[in-house]
């Protein structure tokens, strides 16, 4: 039987973001990266400079903290540094001048009340974060519920909004992730509403006793557009969701732009009826299509208007993405991103050490020579992988756009809105994995989603909890000080270990004798608990004393979570084929 705890009371849900924001409170002391001194410096660029100005400046050579975010994330930046509650603050005097200054990165150190007032400004907007894990984990409750599908709503928004790697991230670290990943769960949230279909009868037609009606089958078109605005709008903020596009126009251009009809013709005969039904006709619609690109391209072009409008629009688009895409960069981060990039060095690492130390003749060593160490892929070769690599999601997007349509009184709705969330996971994944220059915290896009799904299954919600054990594990040396390691390791097992026990409990009735957690499990637990002792007591001790290995404990991290992400990445696209194929 399907769970029927899928309300949300909007109480609790309020109730759930004081607690929260005022145990984020307590972390206004805590550690802080150089992140926090990007967004300061771009609070300011935005709050003294010419719109003109914003992606040119540099502080005369002074920083490297220049703007590199899409233009919807710098008029946030210029919202927050132009408003009514900041200027109050600054003519009060609580908050100082020096705050909103531009100033080279070596004569930057900011007061306590600037700090804190950036702290305050990523808690408040959690608020998105918190409408999204609300849109989302009750629409997909709506959805389940109406095809008598388990889902548990509170249990899938709490595991949204307590998510350790968020907090890390977010409140400790310093970065606005929640935000955006609330924005994205809202299009995913309209695109799960659009899911749901119904038969419009357009025109009847009587001819004696024969009776010929042509019907149409429709979707939410108005939520599905607004999935497609909202995620444009995401696009203009951070462009790290690119990756989703394909899916997002796959799955839009068939599903929202082809309108599916069909015949019934009715017959009398010596008062018998007959009904016969011709089979569903495609057509192309180009009034939906247009008010689908209209308003797709207005949220996301939108924001680079008043760039445009500037004397040098040329100019301005080609510093912008220069800004955007610093290929210059490097394939990787200074610190690994637990993808297959990482497994690539790591393995040309091993190869340059053996190829040094071991005996090779020397005619094979010449012919292996050339290639050691392993040659770094271009942005090119790597971009031609990464578009490989999220062709799947794309067929298969346009494949349940089809069936949704064609079959609708045979395919639930449910398994269209499913198969959207784990299309969004595994292109997250893709992208994660083959992406150029990718950073750690890119994983969260891939968890979040598939939070939603986390107690519809034994499937989604192991593959739910591999994907965090392993994703957020990977995050843990970002806060490398020592007065946050209990703070970290308690977030991370607390959370994980609650997160397993409520999705036992609610998956107890559905999964039979199915076991949650498997020997593979319990292997990584293991693998992992002994990674965090060398990295935290073994290594602190024995080599950083000398200096040996700095690098050890980082590129350990990175393999072993890459390895157990590749793992999740091939499992995620089994069930995304397996969802689709579903009838």
């Amino acid at each position: 039987a399907a769970s029927t705890s899928t309300a949300l009371p909007i109480k609790q849900v309020i109730l759930t973001f004081l607690i929260l924001s005022a145990l984020k409170y307590l972390l206004i002391p805590t550690y802080r990266s150089t992140d926090f001194d990007v967004h300061r410096n771009w609070l300011a660029i935005t709050h003294h400079l010419h719109i003109s100005d914003w992606y040119f400046d540099d502080v005369d050579g002074g920083t490297v903290h220049t703007l590199d975010y899409p233009p919807l994330f710098a008029f946030f930046e210029s919202f927050l540094s132009d408003n009514y509650i900041t200027s109050s603050l600054l003519r009060s005097g609580w908050l100082d001048e020096r705050c909103l200054d531009l100033l080279p990165d070596v004569d930057n150190a900011p007061s306590e009340n600037c700090v804190k007032f950036h702290r305050f400004t990523v808690i408040l907007s959690d608020v998105v974060l918190f409408v999204g894990a609300y849109l989302a984990s009750t629409s997909m409750g709506k959805v389940l519920r109406d095809n008598n599908r388990p889902h548990n709503t509170l249990l899938t928004f709490l595991l949204i909004v307590t998510n350790p790697g968020l907090i890390m991230l977010d409140h400790v670290h310093f970065q606005y992730n929640g935000m955006m990943l609330g924005i994205l769960l809202c299009s995913i949230a309209c695109i799960i509403r659009g899911t749901n279909h119904k038969m419009v009868v357009d025109e009847t037609e009587k001819l004696d006793e024969e009776t010929i009606e042509t019907k149409t089958c429709q979707s939410h078109q108005l939520w599905e557009l607004g999935g497609a605005a909202t995620f444009a709008a995401l696009l203009a903020m951070k462009h790290l969701y690119l990756t989703l596009a394909p899916l997002y126009l796959f799955y839009l251009l068939r599903h929202h732009c082809f309108i599916a009809k069909k015949e019934i013709n009715h017959k009398a005969y010596n008062n018998r009826k007959e009904t016969h039904q011709s089979e569903m006709k495609f057509h192309f619609s180009w009034k939906r299509f247009v008010i689908l690109a209209v308003a797709t391209l207005a949220c996301f072009l939108g924001p680079f208007v008043p760039f445009i409008m500037q004397s040098n629009p040329i100019e301005q688009l080609d510093q912008m993405l220069k800004r955007l895409f610093p290929f210059g960069r490097g394939l990787v981060h200074d610190y690994w991103a637990a993808n297959i990039w990482a497994l690539y060095l790591f393995t040309s690492r091993v190869a340059t050490f053996v190829f040094r130390r071991v005996p090779i003749p020397g005619n094979i060593r010449s012919i292996i020579e050339p290639f050691i160490p392993f040659p770094e892929p271009t942005p090119g070769v790597v971009a031609t992988l990464l578009l490989t690599g999220l062709v799947p999601a794309m067929i298969y997007a346009w494949k349940v756009g089809t069936s949704s349509l064609k079959r609708w009184w045979q395919l639930n709705s449910f398994i269209p809105a499913m198969f959207f969330i784990h299309g969004a996971v595994f292109s997250s994944f893709s992208a994660f994995m083959l992406g150029f220059h990718v950073h750690e915290k890119a994983i969260m896009t891939a968890i979040i989603p598939l939070t939603v799904l986390a107690t519809t299954s034994c499937y989604s919600a192991r593959l739910f909890i591999r994907t965090s054990y392993f994703g957020i594990f990977a995050l843990l040396p970002l806060l490398f000080q020592t007065e946050e390691l209990l703070l970290k390791v308690a977030l991370y097992v607390t959370w994980l270990s609650g997160a397993i026990c409520m999705l036992e409990l609610v998956l107890s009735k559905t999964k039979g004798d199915e076991k949650l957690l498997t020997l593979f499990d319990f292997i990584a637990f293991f693998t992992l608990a002994c990674l965090l002792l060398f990295m935290e007591v073994i290594h602190p001790i024995v080599f950083l004393p000398s200096g040996r290995l700095e690098f050890l404990p980082l590129m350990a991290t990175s393999v072993a979570c890459g390895v157990g992400l590749m793992y999740c990445w091939m499992e995620s696209s089994i069930i995304m084929i397996v969802t689709a194929t579903k009838r």
